[in-house]
C-alpha cells in the first residue's frame, strides 16, 4: 500500500514513524504548504518516507488530485476545513480516503459523510474521524452498545492534563482555539441540540491518580455521528484539564470571542489575534529540548466512555476507560511526539491497517465498522503502550 500524507506537521511526523514499521506499506509520502516548516518534523532518513519537495495547496483540488494519483490511500493530516477537498481530489484519482477530524462549518453536520454514495459508486473507502476523539472514542461507544439490550445514554469524558512551565500547544492551536469557540452539539431526547460552551459543569471521577476534576461541554465530533449508527436518547461531551482551563479563562477574558473589537482605528477580531500569536507546536527536536530542560515536566490525556443502559432487564452503566501513555512514557517510546500527537498518529495508523479488510464501499465513521475490526484496532493500541479497561456497575 502507497500512503499520501497531506499535512507535515507533529500528528504527520508521529504518522510516518508508526506507518513505517509496517510491511504491508511500501511509500509515505508527506505534502505541505510549508515545505521548510515541513522538513523540521519529517524524518526522510527511513526509505519509506518521502517529502513532496513543493508546496501542496489542501485546498487545490486539481493539485492534490495530480499529486495522489497512484497512491492507494490518501490521509488529511492537516486542518479539517480541507477534508472535502481533500475527499474530491480522492475521488478524482481513485484513492481511499482517511482523516482524523470533522469541521462541522454549521456545528451539527459531519459534512464528509454526504459524500457517501459518491464513494460507494466508486468502490473507495473514506474512513472518517480516525484519531483518539473521535476515533477511539467511538469504537468504545460502539462496543459498549453492543453489550446493552437497550441504550439510554452515552457520555464521554476527556482530560487533557500537562505540567509545564510555558504555554505548549499539543495540537494545532488554530484547530484548538476553534474547537473551544463553537456551540458543542449534544443529542437529548432523540434530537441534536447546541448547548453553551464550558457549560453544565460536572464533577466525574476519573481513574487513579486523577480523581475527581469538574468537566465542562466542549465541542466533540463523535455526538455528530453516533445516533445514526446506534439507537440511543442522550450524548454529551465534556472535558477537563489545564489545556480546557486555559481555553476557558480566555473565553471569560473575551479573547476567543469572534466579534470584531475596535483597536484604535483597526477593527480586530479577538480570536484571530489570538491565533496570530499563540506558539506554534513545537517541533520533535525543540519537544525534546523542552522535556529535557524540564520546562515541561509531564502531559497525560485520558477518554473515558460511560455507556447507561438495560443488561438482563437490569439498569447497567458500562465505562470503557482508554488510558494513553504519558509525555515521560512517550519519549521513551518516539522521542519527539507530544501527549496529543502520539495517540493521535497511534490510533490513525491503527485505523490504516483495517482498511485492507473493510468490505463496505462509501464513507463511514468508526461505529460503522465491524466488530471484528473495531477490536482489531483496539488490539493493536495495545502494542503501543495505550491501555483499554471495563468497569461494570449497577445504577
Amino acid at each position: 500500500m502507497k500512503i499520501f500524507i497531506v499535512g507535515a506537521g507533529g500528528v504527520a511526523s508521529a504518522l510516518c514513524k508508526c506507518l513505517t514499521k509496517e510491511r504491508t506499506i511500501s511509500k509515505v509520502t508527506c505534502g505541505s504548504f510549508d515545505v521548510d516548516k515541513a522538513k523540521e518534523y519529517i524524518d526522510t532518513k527511513p526509505k519509506k518516507i518521502n517529502l513532496l519537495n513543493k508546496r501542496l495547496d489542501a485546498s487545490n483540488i486539481s493539485q492534490v488530485a495530480k499529486e495522489i494519483n497512484g497512491y492507494d490511500l490518501v490521509i488529511n493530516a492537516s486542518l479539517p476545513n480541507h477534508n472535502e477537498s481533500i475527499m474530491k481530489a480522492a475521488l478524482a484519482s481513485k484513492a481511499n480516503y482517511q482523516d482524523l477530524c470533522s469541521y462541522m462549518l454549521d456545528y451539527k453536520t459531519i459534512e464528509q459523510l454526504k459524500y457517501h454514495d459518491r464513494f460507494r459508486q466508486a468502490g473507495l473507502v473514506g474512513l472518517i474521524n480516525t484519531g483518539v476523539s473521535p476515533g477511539i472514542t467511538n469504537i468504545l461507544a460502539a462496543e459498549g452498545k453492543d453489550k446493552f439490550e437497550e441504550v439510554n445514554e452515552i457520555k464521554i469524558f476527556s482530560i487533557e492534563e500537562q505540567k509545564s512551565r510555558q504555554l505548549i500547544f499539543a495540537w494545532s492551536p488554530e484547530v484548538t482555539l476553534l474547537e473551544l469557540t463553537v456551540p458543542p452539539l449534544a443529542y437529548k431526547k432523540g434530537k441534536f441540540v447546541l448547548v453553551k460552551p464550558f457549560s453544565d459543569s460536572e464533577k466525574y471521577k476519573f481513574p487513579d491518580p486523577i480523581g475527581e476534576k469538574y468537566t465542562v461541554n466542549i465541542e466533540g465530533d463523535e455526538v455528530g455521528t453516533l445516533p445514526f449508527y446506534m439507537k440511543v436518547k442522550n450524548i454529551s461531551y465534556r472535558a477537563c484539564g489545564t489545556d480546557i482551563d486555559f481555553g476557558e479563562a480566555l473565553s471569560r477574558l473575551g479573547f476567543l470571542s469572534k466579534k470584531p473589537v475596535k483597536i484604535y482605528r483597526e477593527k480586530i477580531k479577538p480570536v484571530d489575534l489570538f491565533i496570530k500569536l499563540a506558539p506554534p507546536v513545537p517541533t520533535p527536536k525543540e519537544m525534546i529540548k523542552l522535556v529535557k530542560e524540564g520546562v515541561i515536566e509531564d502531559a497525560i490525556f485520558m477518554s473515558v466512555v460511560e455507556i447507561l443502559g438495560l443488561q438482563k432487564k437490569k439498569k447497567m452503566i458500562l465505562k470503557n476507560i482508554v488510558i494513553y501513555p504519558d509525555l515521560t512514557e512517550i519519549m521513551k517510546r518516539m522521542p519527539g511526539a507530544t501527549y496529543i500527537s502520539y495517540p493521535t498518529a497511534v490510533a490513525a495508523a491503527s485505523f490504516v491497517k483495517t482498511i485492507p479488510q473493510i468490505k463496505m464501499r462509501g464513507v463511514f465513521p468508526p461505529e460503522a465498522l465491524s466488530s471484528k475490526i473495531r477490536r482489531d484496532i483496539l488490539i493493536e493500541l495495545e502494542g503501543y503502550g495505550i491501555k483499554v479497561q471495563q468497569e461494570f456497575s449497577r445504577t
